[in-house]
C-alpha cells in the first residue's frame, strides 16, 4: 500500500474548500496514517476529551482518499445512537468535502455503516436467527417490560417447594440479575449449582457455633441454586415467545459468531476495517461476538480509555482494554504497535486536567496498563476549580447555587445567542441529593432539567402525580396521600388530621380489614411498609371515602368542607382507573392545574419538560402490558437505581441547568459543573445491601465462571475447619469485594471532574440524611489537594464532635401550619384582589393618543372586554387547547367548526386493523435505521390507515425498493415542541435528510390516495420544528410525503411560513 496523501496533506485539502479541520497533531497522524499504523489490529488508549471521534473520524477519510477501502467497506460501532449519529455525519461531512476538494472521484460513495453494538447484534441475528429456530425479527423488550414479565415469572412460579427468605421485589431483581450474567458469560445451571453445591459442602463439615457471615452465605448458596429452574423458564418462555432482551439478542447474536464460522467469513468481506468506539464498556458477549468475527489479524482498531470503564454493574469488563490482543491478536507477518494513544485533551482547562490525572493515578498504577496522564492543549485556560465542606445537605445545595448564579447570570453571557451560552450540569452520585439542589437552584431564579426517571419522580410536579397515582391504586398508601392534605391545594391544619386520625382509628375497630391488609402486605414480603403506611390507624384513604358518615363537629367548617370536595374528586379520578395509564395522569394532572403551574415556574418554552417526560415512560410501560400497580412497582425499583437505567447520552443544553447522575453524563460535557456528595459512604459508595460478592447476593455467579474470572478475586475458606475461621474469611473477601468496587467509584468520580470545561466545583457535608457526622471521601481530599494550589477553597466548615447531633434533627425546620402557599406574598396578592374589586370603571378612550406604551395596555384591555362580552352574548366560543398535535392543525386547517364540536364533546378514536398495521410500519421503519423510540397516540398517523389490500410485508418491500431506504437519514423519528403564536404544538417527524446541503423533512405515507391540501399544514409545522431544533432558516428546509405504496414523493412548493401558521391558530 502506497500512501498519495499524509493527514496534513488531507487536512490542508479540506481547509481549501472551507472544511473547518484542525491539522492533526503528531499523536493523531500516528494512528490515522498507516504508515505508522497499518491496517492490523490495535488499540488507541483515548483519554477523556482527548479528540477520539475526530480522530476515528480522519483515519476513515484518510483510507478512503487514499484509496484503501471504499466508505462502504468500513463499519463503525458505538455505545449510543448520538454517538453513532454524530459520527456518521462528520464521516459524511469530511467525504463531501473530500470530493470538492478533487481528492476522490464524484461517484464515491458517502455512506459509512456507523451503528451501534446492539444494533449490529440485532441486524446478524434477525439475518442468521434461522439457525437456532428462534423469532427475532421483533423489536427488544425494554427494561420495564423484562421487569414485568420477571415480575410475573415470580408470582406465579408454581414449585411448591420453592423457599425463599426475601421480599418478591428483591426475589425479581435477583432474577433479572442472574439472568442477565449468565447470559453475558454463557455459564450453564449445572456449572452454578456444582459451585454453589461444593462451597455447601465445605460449610458443612464447619465446627464451632453459627454465625451471621456463615448463615448468610449458606442461605445466599441455597436461594441462587433455587433460582436456576426460574432462570431457565424465564429465558425459554422469552425464546418461544419471540420476546427477547438486548442482552438475549447479544448473546445470541455472540452464539451465531462463535458457532457458525461461514457468519464472520461474510461479515470479513463485507467489511475490511472495523473501529469499535468506547472499546472499554464493551461487554463479555460483544467481545466474544466481535472477536470470532472480525479476530485472527482482521483491521480492528478498538478506541477507549481505562479510566473511564464505569458500567461493569451493565456486564463491562474493567479490564477488557487490556486484554484486546488475547482477543484480536497480531498474525504472521503483522508487526506495527499493539497500542497508540491520544493524551492531549482539547476539553479540560489546566486545574481541572490536574485534578483529573490526580485522580486517575491510581487507577493507571493498578490497572495492569501503562496509561500515561493527559496534558493540556496548548491554548488551555488556567481554569477554575473551587470546592468546600458545609455543614449540611442544604448549605451545600446553596454554595453551589451561589457559586452557578453569577456566572448563569453574567452580562456578557446574557448577551450571547441562547444556542451558544456556556451550559451548566449538576452530577450526583445519588438521587436523594437531587431535591436540595433542585430547590436551591430554582430560589436563585435559575431554570432546572432533571435527567432521567429515577430522578424525574423526585421532580415536584411528577412526585405529586406518583402520590396521587398511589392513592388511587392502594387504600393503604397513607403516606402518599399526606402529601397532598397537607399540600397547597387541600392545606389542612393539625386539628383536620387528627380528626381525620381519630376517625379512621375508630373506623377500623372492630373490622378485621386492617389485620388482612397488614398479612397481604406481610405475605408480599414487605413488612416494613405495612408499619410505615400506618396501618394500625386503619386505611385513612378509605374514611375519607366515608368522610359524610364522620362526626362533622370534630373538623373545623372549611377542613371539612375540602375533605368532603377532595373525597369527591378522588372518586371521579378512580373512576378513569380502568383506562390507560397516560389518560389517568393527564386527568390528574389537569386535576391538580399542573401545566399552569409549571408555565408560570418555567415558561412555556420548558415548563411541561418533566411531565411530558414522565408521560413518555408511562406511555412505554402501558404499551408493554403493564398495570397501573405494576408501574408503581416499577417507579420504586427505578428510584432506587443508583446506577440509573440504560439511557441515551444526554442532549446538552444552555437554557437550563441540567441535573442528572454521574453515570448519565458519560459521553457528555458542560462549561460549568458541580459534583456534590463526595462524602465517604456516598462518593465513592458501596450499596452494602446489593454487593458486587457472589457469595452474599444471589444475582451474582460465581466468579471463577466468568469469562473476565482472570480480574476479579477467587475465594477460599483457606483451609478452615471452624466457623469462626470461615466468618474471618468471608469477611475478608468481603473487603476485597468492597476494594474493586471503590476502584471503579474512583473511576467513576474521573469521568465527573472530566465533564467540564472551564469551571468546577466539587462539595460535601458534615451532616447528610443520618443521624451520625460522615467524613469527606478520599476523593475529596485529593480535590482539597489540588485547589490548595490550582483552586480556591470555598468553605471548610469545622468538624463536629464526636456527641454532636444533626442540625437537622436536632432543630427541625419550624413555621406556621397549615402553611400559606403564596407567604410572605399573601399581603400584596390580597390588597390588588381588593383594588381590582373596588375600583371605579376607567373611560379607556381618553388615553388613546397618549403614551405608546400605555396605548398597548388599552388595546390589550379592550380586547379583553371583547372577549368577555361575545361570551356573554354571543355563541360559544370553544378555545384552541393550549397544546395541540399536528393532526389537529391539519383539522383546523380543514374544517374549523368540526374541530370545534370535536374539541367540545371529544369522541373516543377508534384504530382498526388497518391503522394498526400503519403503526406497525412505521415501527419497523425506525428499527430499520436502529433508533428505537417511543409513540404517543398523538404521534401515530391517522389521516392515511392502510387500505385493505395492502400488508405490512407489501409495504416493507416498496419502501425497500424506493430511492430513500439506500440513504441515511440525519435523523429518524424526531420528537419536538414548537411554540407557534399562542400554543404549544407536539409531534414526532418520521425522517430527516440532508441533500446538498439542505435539510428535507419525510413524513411516510402508509395509503395510497393522496391527500388534500390541509395535510400540507402537517409538513409545514414539521418544516418549522425542524428548523427550529437546528436553529437554520425555514427556507434550508424542505418536506414531503412520501407515499410507500405508489413509491410516489410529494412536494408541496407552497407551504404556509411561520406567520401564516401563526394566522391559522388566530381563527
Amino acid at each position: 500500500m502506497i500512501e498519495k496523501y499524509s493527514p496534513q496533506d488531507i487536512a490542508a485539502a479540506l481547509q481549501k474548500v472551507g472544511a473547518k479541520v484542525y491539522d492533526p497533531t503528531p499523536e493523531q497522524s500516528a494512528i490515522i496514517s498507516i504508515a505508522t499504523n497499518p491496517l492490523e489490529p490495535a488499540v488507541v488508549i483515548a483519554g477523556a476529551g482527548s479528540g477520539k471521534t475526530e480522530t476515528m473520524a480522519a483515519r476513515v477519510i484518510y483510507l478512503v482518499a487514499n484509496g484503501f477501502v471504499r466508505p462502504d467497506q468500513i463499519l463503525g460501532l458505538t455505545f449510543t445512537r448520538k454517538a453513532a449519529g454524530e459520527l456518521a455525519v462528520r464521516i459524511r461531512t469530511r467525504l463531501r468535502q473530500l470530493r470538492a476538494a478533487k481528492l476522490i472521484p464524484e461517484n464515491t460513495p458517502l455512506e459509512v455503516s456507523v451503528t451501534t453494538y446492539h444494533s449490529y447484534a440485532a441486524r446478524l441475528l434477525s439475518e442468521h436467527s434461522i439457525r437456532f429456530g428462534i423469532d427475532a425479527d421483533i423489536s427488544p423488550m425494554g427494561d420495564a417490560a423484562m421487569w414485568q414479565l420477571a415480575n410475573e415469572v415470580v408470582r406465579n412460579w408454581d414449585d411448591a417447594t420453592y423457599t425463599n427468605e426475601s421480599a418478591i421485589s428483591t426475589v425479581v431483581d435477583d432474577l433479572l440479575g442472574l439472568t442477565k450474567l449468565m447470559l453475558e458469560h454463557q455459564v450453564k445451571p449445572d456449572a452454578i449449582e456444582a459451585a454453589d453445591l461444593a462451597l455447601l459442602q465445605e460449610l458443612s463439615t464447619m465446627t464451632g457455633d453459627l454465625n451471621d457471615q456463615v448463615r448468610r452465605v449458606n442461605r445466599v448458596l441455597t436461594q441462587r441454586i433455587g433460582l436456576l429452574p426460574m432462570v431457565e423458564s424465564f429465558i425459554a418462555r422469552r425464546q418461544q415467545s419471540g420476546q427477547l432482551s438486548f442482552d438475549d439478542q447479544m448473546s445470541l447474536a455472540a452464539d451465531i459468531a462463535v458457532n457458525f464460522p461461514d457468519v464472520g467469513e461474510l461479515e470479513r468481506a463485507k467489511y475490511s476495517v472495523v473501529l469499535l468506539d468506547e472499546y472499554q464498556d464493551t461487554s463479555q458477549s460483544q467481545v466474544r461476538m466481535l472477536s470470532s468475527l472480525f479476530g485472527a489479524g482482521h483491521p480492528v482498531m478498538a478506541v477507549g480509555d481505562p479510566c473511564q470503564a464505569i458500567y461493569t454493574w451493565r456486564g463491562a469488563s474493567a479490564g477488557t482494554i487490556n486484554s484486546f490482543n488475547r482477543y484480536f491478536p497480531k498474525v504472521s507477518g503483522q508487526t506495527g504497535a499493539e497500542r497508540y494513544s491520544l493524551l492531549t485533551t482539547f476539553r479540560n482547562d489546566k486545574s481541572i486536567l490536574e485534578l483529573a490525572n490526580v485522580v486517575s493515578s491510581q487507577i493507571r498504577a493498578e490497572g495492569g496498563a501503562d496509561v500515561p496522564p493527559l496534558t493540556p492543549r496548548p491554548d488551555a485556560g488556567e481554569g477554575h476549580l473551587a470546592c468546600g465542606v458545609f455543614e449540611s445537605i442544604d448549605a451545600e445545595a446553596q454554595a453551589i447555587a451561589d457559586y452557578f448564579a453569577p456566572l448563569w447570570f453574567d452580562d456578557e453571557r446574557l448577551a450571547t445567542p441562547p444556542q451558544k451560552r456556556t451550559t451548566f450540569a449538576v452530577l450526583v452520585r445519588k438521587r436523594s441529593q437531587i431535591a436540595a439542589i433542585e430547590s436551591a437552584l430554582r430560589s436563585a431564579g435559575m431554570p432546572v432539567d432533571v435527567i432521567g426517571l429515577g430522578g424525574l419522580i423526585r421532580v415536584p410536579e411528577v412526585a405529586d402525580i406518583v402520590t396521587l397515582l398511589k392513592v388511587i391504586a392502594d387504600p393503604d398508601a397513607g403516606a402518599a396521600l399526606m402529601r397532598h392534605l397537607t399540600g397547597p391545594r387541600i392545606n389542612l391544619g393539625a386539628k383536620d388530621l387528627a380528626a381525620l386520625g381519630a376517625y379512621s382509628r375508630n373506623r377500623a375497630k372492630g373490622s378485621r380489614a386492617e389485620s388482612k391488609s397488614l398479612i397481604k402486605k406481610i405475605a408480599a414480603g414487605n413488612p416494613d411498609r405495612a408499619e410505615a403506611d400506618d396501618q394500625f390507624l386503619g386505611s385513612l384513604i378509605d374514611s375519607l371515602d366515608e368522610i359524610e358518615k364522620s362526626d362533622h363537629k370534630t373538623f373545623t367548617e372549611i377542613g371539612f368542607n375540602r375533605l368532603k370536595t377532595f373525597a369527591a374528586d378522588l372518586r371521579r379520578l378512580r373512576s378513569r382507573a380502568g383506562g390507560t395509564i397516560t389518560d389517568l395522569i393527564t386527568e390528574i394532572e389537569r386535576y391538580l392545574a399542573l401545566e399552569e403551574e409549571v408555565m408560570l415556574r418555567d415558561g412555556t418554552g420548558s415548563g411541561r419538560r418533566h411531565i411530558d417526560r414522565f408521560l413518555d415512560e408511562a406511555g412505554k410501560f402501558a404499551r408493554s402490558g403493564g398495570t397501573l400497580s405494576s408501574f408503581l412497582q416499577w417507579l420504586d425499583i427505578t428510584g432506587e437505581e443508583e446506577g440509573g437505567l440504560k439511557s441515551a447520552a444526554p442532549e446538552v443544553r444552555s437554557d437550563v441547568v441540567q441535573i442528572l447522575t454521574v453515570h448519565m453524563s458519560k459521553g457528555a460535557e458542560w462549561d460549568v459543573v458541580a459534583v456534590p456528595g463526595l462524602a465517604e459512604g456516598t462518593f465513592p459508595g458501596i450499596n452494602k445491601s446489593d454487593p458486587d460478592n457472589w457469595i452474599t447476593n444471589e444475582k451474582h455467579i460465581p466468579f471463577q465462571l466468568r469469562g473476565d474470572s482472570a480480574e476479579l478475586p477467587l475465594f477460599s475458606f483457606n483451609g478452615a475447619t471452624k466457623n469462626s475461621d470461615a466468618k474471618k474469611a468471608i469477611d475478608a473477601y468481603g473487603k476485597i469485594c468492597n476494594a474493586t468496587k471503590i476502584r471503579e467509584e474512583i473511576r467513576l468520580g474521573y469521568v465527573a471532574f472530566t465533564r467540564a470545561r472551564t469551571h468546577l466545583i466539587a462539595t460535601t457535608s458534615w451532616w447528610r440524611d443520618g443521624a451520625d457526622w460522615v467524613v469527606p471521601s478520599a476523593i475529596f481530599e485529593q480535590v482539597a489537594l489540588v485547589a490548595q494550589k490550582s483552586g480556591v477553597i470555598l468553605n471548610n466548615a469545622t468538624q463536629p464532635d464526636d456527641d454532636d447531633e444533626n442540625p437537622k434533627i436536632a432543630n427541625p425546620e419550624t413555621g406556621i401550619w397549615p402553611r400559606d402557599p403564596l407567604g410572605d406574598k399573601r399581603e400584596a396578592f390580597d390588597a390588588k384582589v381588593a383594588a381590582v374589586a373596588t375600583a371605579n370603571p376607567i373611560d379607556l378612550d381618553k388615553f388613546v393618543g397618549t403614551d405608546l406604551e400605555i396605548s398597548s395596555w388599552v388595546d390589550d384591555a379592550k380586547a379583553l372586554i371583547s372577549e368577555v362580552s361575545r361570551a356573554r352574548n354571543a355563541g360559544l366560543e370553544i378555545a384552541l387547547p393550549p397544546r395541540l398535535s399536528t393532526s389537529t392543525l391539519v383539522a383546523l386547517h380543514k374544517d374549523p367548526t368540526e374541530l370545534a364540536l370535536n374539541i367540545r364533546r371529544p369522541m373516543p378514536r377508534a384504530q382498526d386493523e388497518y391503522s394498526r398495521r400503519g403503526t406497525a410500519f412505521h415501527l419497523w421503519i425506525e428499527r430499520h435505521f436502529t433508533a428505537a423510540t417511543l409513540f404517543d397516540d398523538d404521534d401515530l398517523d391517522f389521516l392515511d390507515p392502510l387500505e385493505p389490500d395492502q400488508t405490512l410485508e407489501a409495504l416493507k418491500e416498496k419502501w425497500l425498493a424506493s430511492d430513500w431506504a439506500t440513504r441515511i437519514p440525519v435523523a429518524v423519528e424526531v420528537p419536538f415542541e414548537a411554540v407557534i403564536g399562542p400554543v404549544l404544538v407536539r409531534g414526532r417527524i418520521d425522517a430527516i435528510y440532508e441533500i446538498d446541503g439542505r435539510y428535507e423533512v419525510i413524513d411516510w405515507k402508509t395509503g395510497s390516495t393522496k391527500l388534500g391540501a390541509s395535510s400540507a399544514v402537517q409538513l409545514a409545522v414539521y418544516r418549522l420544528a425542524w428548523a427550529k431544533l437546528k436553529g437554520v432558516d425555514p427556507a434550508q428546509v424542505s418536506a414531503a410525503f412520501h407515499y410507500v405504496p405508489t413509491g410516489e414523493t410529494d412536494r408541496s412548493a407552497d407551504l404556509l411560513s411561520e406567520a401564516e401558521l401563526i394566522k391559522l391558530l388566530s381563527l
